[in-house]
């Protein structure tokens, strides 16, 4: 592809900042594992080790593994039975009655009964425990009234009709309630543990858990270590006893650790600038995968420059080259994304709702962006000053480094922008609390359905990291989750997405791939078509 001779120098500048040389270590092979012990890279300290506030992969990574819920899934992303050996869904849609398996226990060796299942969800509605995603069980009779706490976390339509048996009341059909289920934030957490800990229940030496493994040390930044829970329910088909969770930050560093044997699987990321010599050298080790996911920048809509301006908006998106950012800077496969959904969600329902300009050339798209610019008032006289936010990270860098080149092209000395760079959890935090101009964002669908798109867009979603609102969009989607046809829920989420993709309070900028290397003696892992990148340890095996 041809690059815009504006900014070739400032992309060449770009893609720079990536290179390095890749001397082979002395150690660089598949060296042997230690027994009986997996070490696994889960991308930074993990924010937090309980379930129900997990909310980004690397916590919940290792709440997969630590936890577990009424479903289950298997690698394709498919529900299947978990700590519920069967369910019922009555002839209406809206009532669903589990039923447990016999002698389910925690890791202390304590029964697990329908009435943990009935704490643990009353807790993660109860607007005390300020969990991320509460919205998840939004369907469920109350759990609106709870969230906004007009009504108490006993009102929620959950019963346990005895210790084997959970009943669940909606308050309308929802397609997509067991897929919900698979997700951390509704499996089952000890209330004698939470009670008697509080915060602290989390932490070594206190933690109780209730799936394939159970955490024995935590080193800060150091890395954590769980071993089999011999109390868990298929306890027989987790085959390898230990975990260590690493949290390396820079991608690099993993890869390093990989070639030196210190690594078994790392995370879901590859230095782009790596990536070729890496697959050459490592074959089938070296894993390229779709993944149903947005990376996108958030206007902060509680600013009045943005709020109060849609052309600066329309024309900060309109100025970057996606192309370019996705061939020339990225080049793992990642797709240009004109839209604030994907086109592959839902067997492509939503690959009409882009953006009219999506196809026009990148001169096109520049053009009118310096004429929106302008009428939203920025000039040499009055340039335009952004903080673009970023989580720290090799890859997020070159991407903010490749927009900032790309709008410092389009307009010159109209833009003054510093890049800030935080860790992440400090990073988590400002996002959330509004504390920046444009941030750096990303969504992995939870399950296969515009739903999962839903908290980014929705007014008051603790994941509108955009602080953007539009009752409309609201009352579409909720008139959309009530529709009994599935042809007429499709046609309103359209609608909403599209008033959502017009109002641009965000910047989407591509779908996401995810890479990961994995060792030749671990088996029973198989990440080709695992779209969710949703992964559970107990699937594994060394051989």
């Amino acid at each position: 592809m041809c690059i815009n001779s504006k900014y070739l120098i400032l992309l060449s500048l770009v893609l720079s900042l990536g290179l390095s040389s890749c001397s082979e270590s002395n150690n660089d092979s598949n060296m042997k594992h230690p027994a009986n012990l997996i070490r696994i890279d889960v991308g930074t300290e993990v924010p937090t080790l309980d379930p129900l506030l997990a909310e980004e992969n690397s916590s919940t990574r290792v709440c997969y593994d630590l936890f577990a819920g009424l479903v289950d899934f298997d690698q394709k992303n498919q529900v299947i039975p978990g700590m519920a050996s069967s369910w019922d869904i009555s002839p209406d849609a809206k009532v669903y009655t589990f039923h447990l398996r016999n002698n389910l226990k925690f890791s202390d060796g304590s029964p697990i009964t329908a009435s943990d299942f009935v704490y643990s969800w009353q807790r993660l509605v109860d607007p005390k425990t300020a969990s991320p995603y509460s919205f998840l069980l939004n369907s469920i009779v109350n759990a609106k009234q709870i969230a906004a706490g007009t009504l108490p976390p006993s009102a929620l339509g959950v019963t346990a009709v005895n210790n084997q048996t959970l009943v669940v009341k909606l308050t309308n059909p929802t397609p997509s309630f067991l897929n919900e289920l698979t997700l951390t934030n509704t499996f089952v957490v000890p209330e004698k543990i939470i009670k008697k800990y509080g915060k602290s229940w989390t932490n070594p030496g206190n933690m109780v858990t209730s799936g394939a493994y159970v955490m024995k040390e935590h080193v800060v930044n150091g890395y954590i270590l769980a071993t089999k829970n011999p109390y868990y329910y298929d306890a027989n088909s987790v085959h390898i006893d230990n975990v260590k969770y690493l949290p390396y930050e820079a991608n690099n560093i993993s890869v390093n650790s990989y070639r030196s044997g210190g690594l078994d699987v790392t995370f879901s990321s590859i230095p782009s600038n790596q990536y070729a010599e890496l697959k050459q050298k490592y074959g089938n080790q070296v894993h390229n995968i779709a993944w149903e996911g947005i990376y996108n920048l958030d206007f902060n809509m509680a600013e009045k420059k943005f709020a109060n301006s849609l052309d600066l908006r329309k024309a900060l998106s309109m100025a970057i080259d996606r192309e370019v950012l996705t061939q020339n800077v990225l080049k793992e496969g990642e797709m240009p994304l004109y839209s604030l959904i994907t086109s592959s969600v839902t067997n492509g329902a939503f690959a009409n709702v882009k953006y009219d300009w999506a196809n026009w050339s990148q001169a096109q798209k520049d053009a009118m962006a310096k004429q929106l610019f302008a009428q939203a008032g920025y000039n040499v006289n009055n340039p335009l000053q952004i903080n673009l936010s970023y989580n720290t990270d090799e890859g997020n860098k070159r991407i903010v480094t490749s927009v900032a080149a790309m709008w410092k092209a389009a307009f010159g000395q109209a833009i003054k922008i510093s890049l800030k760079s935080e860790e992440w959890k400090v990073f988590l935090a400002a996002r959330h609390k509004g504390d920046f101009d444009i941030a750096r964002d990303g969504w992995i669908a939870d399950f296969n359905d515009p739903l999962t798109y839903m908290p980014l867009y929705y007014c008051g979603n603790d994941q509108n990291n955009a602080h953007y609102c539009n009752m409309q969009f609201n009352q579409l989607v909720d008139q959309a989750v009530m529709q009994k046809s599935n042809a007429a829920e499709i046609k309103l989420y359209q609608q909403a997405f599209t008033l959502a993709l017009n109002d641009y309070p965000t910047i989407p900028l591509f779908q996401y791939t995810y890479q990961q290397m994995i060792k030749p003696y671990v088996k029973g892992y198989y990440p080709e078509g695992n779209n969710l990148n949703h992964v559970q340890t107990k699937w594994m095996s060394l051989d």
